[in-house]
């Protein structure tokens, strides 16, 4: 009778307070599991108009930065009080109802307010709301740290664990098994000095990687070029630059701006400075990262593991350090003979052109150098015009096409939604329905050219988890995809390189995972698999930007309208393997150089990037750059991991070879199979028995080496 009474007043509770918007009241509200205890006074949030049914914040980032400092400060308040009376439980009254059902719900509340306090350091346009974004980031991270290390919690799990879970679904065994996991994993089952130590360990960590991404976010170095320096470079770019006083353009860091210049500038030396310019930014990251690994690595001996990386991956497909490293040095070798080849085809490029400018050919090959006699050689052995290519590829028009190969293939429909007020003016919102049944499932924004004080990369980042709620209704999911693309001028559109393709078509993937994902606890939502697996659905989406028919629906010129031509698009297909053991091999460097530097205390990370570089691609980095300033995926969750990326290429490559290509890759019923066996499940199941479910077999890695120019 009593965990009735407890439960009855818990989803009381859950129904009546819910978190959203940006201002407070206060409201007389039943305390949590607080049965026959007088009334007390909690600070919620109260709840604003909604920007678009189903959304519970509203995101126009209009709060000044007091507001939204208070907003962090007073809803940890108000979920620790709720945390105190969950956790003041009796042993005897602990159930399954009035404990998982609970802390799902605190789960989803939590990450409703988080997404809402943390997204501002990303997109506002005010600077200071991006430092009090910042500073909320800070205050949800050390309260997560807290909550997960609440002994009086860990002791009910390990109460629950001895009932018969039987009578729970799979999803929620699977959560009461990874709540212990977890808990254990903080160090609840050790003595409180070691859980203290982690506990610090931990809010230090944090604290340092919001600093790390403050550096980043807030970067905005510049370099100034006459146009004969950036002879070669395109000339609308050129001209899209603002011009100082000097009469020179002006380049900033940005994607677009950087990589037109490495792949297109002639004279080697405005590739060196640029070189130089974009490595060296940010270097007060560098000492960040030492401490970082530092922490880790105490973190991962207090924890009884020999290392962070065997510490990160044991949750993960790979399960080892040495699966992991094996993994990685085996390719690199199996590139090795290829690269060769490649390297030599690339010399051969800079000895010609060193003789047409005149000046000292040395050989070798130096960092600056790769993009461009990469971009070269494309030009060359396949004919590919990559700024005749950009004709074809506005960003309406990708985008266009790109829409309607995803609603066919998941059987879904995109409808952009007007009238909202979201962070600024170039940004838009799409709801996305079900198109059997009509169901609402979510919706996705697009942010999609750079501004200052913006995140300058690619990503998509949550807004809020789509799981269900105490009531038994479902909390739709929303996703910001944040770009970087050029922006539009007055003479032309945007237009967008091949590669800028790609890697929408990639983020997409990311954004479609969010919105299919059925899960019903936010812990298993969207794309919270295995992060060694987590990139493989939208990698396995890439492939049909290398496919004719897909990229025919994708293109048309930005004057004619007329797709890409089949003088175009061939050479472009067959180009697909071009610099393929380069690519990798610089990749995998930059995987080798996260392992190392998460498998040793107080490791110099450049001296390690450089060895790599030179032992795998036999050149070095530039003086004075240093490749982790910027290497943002060791503070966004991927430390010790970066691995995953060409792990769960190896399973991408292969679900697209055993089904879509065989089946075709408009094949409406394989990619409802798709939806319904990789997206759908997200990670309430292990991904290796979603491959094995999908592709009706063991997954195996004769696609992926294929893919890479090595043969089976």
């Amino acid at each position: 009778m009593l965990s009735k009474a407890i439960q009855s007043c818990a989803t009381s509770f859950l129904h009546r307070s819910t978190f959203s918007g940006a201002g407070f009241e206060v409201r007389r509200v039943r305390s949590l599991l607080c049965c026959g205890r007088p009334y007390v006074q909690v600070k919620v949030l109260r709840e604003y108009k909604m920007s678009a049914p189903g959304i519970v914040q509203l995101l126009d980032y209009t709060i000044s930065p007091d507001a939204l400092r208070s907003h962090a400060n007073n809803i940890v308040s108000a979920l620790r009080a709720e945390y105190d009376k969950f956790g003041s439980l009796k042993s005897d009254e602990v159930t399954f109802e009035n404990v998982l059902n609970v802390l799902a719900d605190l789960d989803r509340r939590t990450e409703n307010e988080e997404n809402y306090l943390m997204v501002a350091q990303y997109v506002a346009t005010d600077k200071e709301l991006r430092k009090a974004s910042a500073y909320a980031d800070q205050v949800m991270k050390k309260f997560s740290v807290e909550t997960s290390m609440r002994q009086d919690i860990f002791e009910k799990l390990k109460i629950l664990e001895q009932k018969d879970v039987s009578v729970l679904t799979a999803e929620m065994q699977r959560y009461l098994k990874r709540l212990i996991k977890l808990g254990r994993r903080k160090g609840l089952h050790l003595s409180n000095d070691i859980q203290e130590e982690v506990k610090k360990h931990s809010n230090e960590i944090n604290n340092l990687c919001i600093e790390y991404m403050r550096v980043y976010n807030e970067e905005n170095l510049t370099i100034d070029f006459t146009e004969k320096e950036l002879e070669g470079v395109p000339e609308d770019f050129i001209k899209s630059l603002e011009l100082v006083e000097s009469g020179k353009r002006k380049v900033t860091m940005k994607p677009p701006h950087y990589m037109s210049v490495m792949k297109h500038a002639k004279d080697p030396e405005t590739r060196r400075r640029m070189d130089l310019a974009y490595g060296s930014c940010c270097l007060e990251n560098a000492p960040i990262v030492e401490k970082l690994t530092s922490l880790r690595h105490e973190n991962a001996l207090l924890l009884g593991y020999p290392d962070h990386v065997s510490f990160v991956t044991e949750l993960l497909m790979a399960n080892s350090r040495d699966t992991v490293h094996n993994f990685l040095v085996d390719l690199a070798e199996k590139l090795q003979p290829l690269w060769q080849k490649e390297k030599q085809a690339l010399l051969k490029l800079k000895e010609e052109e060193c003789l047409q400018l005149g000046i000292p050919f040395n050989g070798k090959l130096s960092a600056w150098d790769m993009r461009y006699y990469d971009n070269m050689l494309k030009e060359r052995i396949y004919s590919i015009d990559q700024e005749k290519l950009r004709e074809y590829f506005p960003l309406d028009t990708v985008m266009s096409g790109m829409l309607k190969i995803y609603e066919g293939l998941l059987g879904l429909v995109f409808e952009q939604v007007p009238g909202v007020k979201l962070w600024h003016p170039e940004v838009s919102m799409y709801r996305v329905n079900n198109e059997a049944s009509g169901e609402l499932l979510g919706y996705f924004v697009l942010d999609l050219f750079p501004r200052e004080g913006k995140y300058s990369y690619f990503r998509n980042t949550g807004l809020q988890p789509g799981c269900l709620k105490p009531d038994g209704t479902r909390q739709i999911v929303a996703v910001a995809l944040l770009c970087n693309f050029t922006k539009p001028m007055a003479d032309k559109p945007s237009l967008l390189t091949h590669d800028e393709v790609k890697t929408l078509f990639h983020e997409f993937g990311h954004t479609m995972h969010f919105l299919c994902s059925k899960a019903t606890l936010q812990m298993f939502e969207g794309t919270k698999a295995e992060l060694d697996f987590l990139e493989c659905p939208s990698q396995m989406l890439e492939n049909w930007v290398w496919e004719a028919e897909p990229l025919t629906k994708m293109s048309g010129h930005y004057v004619t309208g007329k797709p890409l031509p089949p003088e175009l698009l061939e050479p472009l297909v067959a180009s697909r393997l071009a610099g393929v053991a380069g690519f990798s091999l610089r990749h995998i460097s930059l995987c080798l150089l996260d392992y190392t530097i998460h498998i040793q205390p107080h490791v110099d990370a450049q001296k390690v990037f450089k060895e790599l570089q030179e032992k795998l691609l036999q050149y070095s980095p530039q003086e004075g750059t240093n490749m982790v300033s910027q290497f943002i995926h060791l503070v966004q969750g991927y430390d010790g991991q970066y691995y995953s990326y060409l792990w769960s290429e190896v399973f991408s490559m292969d679900l697209f070879s055993a089904r879509f290509k065989k089946e075709g890759v408009f094949n409406e019923q394989t990619g409802m199979d798709y939806r319904r066996k990789i997206l759908e499940p997200a990670g309430t199941k292990d991904a290796v028995d979603m491959l094995r479910d999908f592709l009706g077999r063991e997954p195996n890695n004769e696609a992926f080496l294929i893919s890479k120019g090595l043969s089976t």
